[in-house]
């Protein structure tokens, strides 16, 4: 990608980590990697690693890691994830990679996470199936998959203000985060693909941002929606992003929101 197309993808990428990581993916990097525990030692993989939050809260935890290694399709992503782990001093690779054709030999990671990821992969039996052949026997895996629109009022008051001025595909591309709802369905995913120990937990965290219309510009003109809205004038955004807060309801109080978001997390063994 080049030119003017790769700047925009490069400042929604941006934006997306400034924005959307510390209110989301931070907290449910954090929940993940308390659940799986790696240790010292241990050579890891954040899978569909966006820019980095999950290897950068890895980092954080002082531990002196075998290896850190990211896996995303996004090179723009990918870009932004090394120059934020690259401050830290600590040495990570990230890898461009599709979920199902990862670049990697056989047995070559302990832990695996995967955060808010794959109800987005097409082939999910092959993604997963494809994770544990990179697994060492007994490497273990956390993912965190969003539950149902009527569980998560953030993602409900997003699709509908983009439903209301971005139209139909706007919505969808909110919808599609709730993709893969069913606590069941997800675990006999991981069962099919060979995994073991295999545990699903409907878990909610309590999130926040100080400044909601500030989130929600960030937000929605981030990756999933940002083209949606950039065809409509400087009016129509405002307005979409007032729906929104209205949409909110209790969770947004004039200035901050604060909303719960629940996820099932599942872990998993080779």
């Amino acid at each position: 990608m080049t030119g003017a197309s790769e700047t925009t993808a490069g400042a929604f990428a941006r934006r997306y980590d400034s924005v959307m990581v510390p209110v989301i993916f931070q907290p449910w990097a954090r929940e993940l990697i308390a659940r799986a525990a790696p240790k010292d030692g241990e050579d890891i993989l954040d899978l569909a690693c966006g820019t980095g939050a999950v290897t950068r809260e890895l980092i954080a935890t002082g531990r002196r890691f075998g290896s850190l290694t990211g896996a995303d399709m996004s090179n723009d992503m990918l870009s932004v994830a090394r120059e934020t782990t690259g401050a830290t001093g600590i040495e990570a690779r990230f890898v461009q990679a599709l979920a199902g054709e990862l670049p990697f030999p056989d047995h070559s990671f302990d832990v695996a996470f995967c955060q808010q990821a794959l109800q987005f992969f097409p082939d999910r039996h092959a993604a997963l199936t494809d994770l544990r052949r990179v697994l060492r026997p007994g490497g273990r895996v956390a993912f965190c998959v969003t539950t149902g629109l009527e569980e998560n009022p953030l993602l409900q008051a997003q699709a509908e203000a983009l439903e209301h001025f971005a139209g139909p595909e706007a919505g969808r591309a909110v919808r599609a985060i709730c993709g893969l709802v069913g606590g069941d369905r997800i675990r006999t995913l991981f069962d099919e693909a060979g995994f073991s120990n295999i545990r699903v937990e409907r878990v909610g965290l309590m999130l926040h941002h100080p400044d909601g219309r500030a989130y929600a510009e960030g937000a929605m003109g981030g990756m999933h929606t940002g083209d949606k809205l950039s065809s409509l004038d400087r009016a129509s955004r405002n307005a979409c992003f007032e729906l929104f807060l209205d949409r909110m309801g209790g969770c947004f109080d004039g200035k901050a929101i604060r909303f719960p978001h629940v996820s099932n997390v599942v872990t998993a063994q080779r």
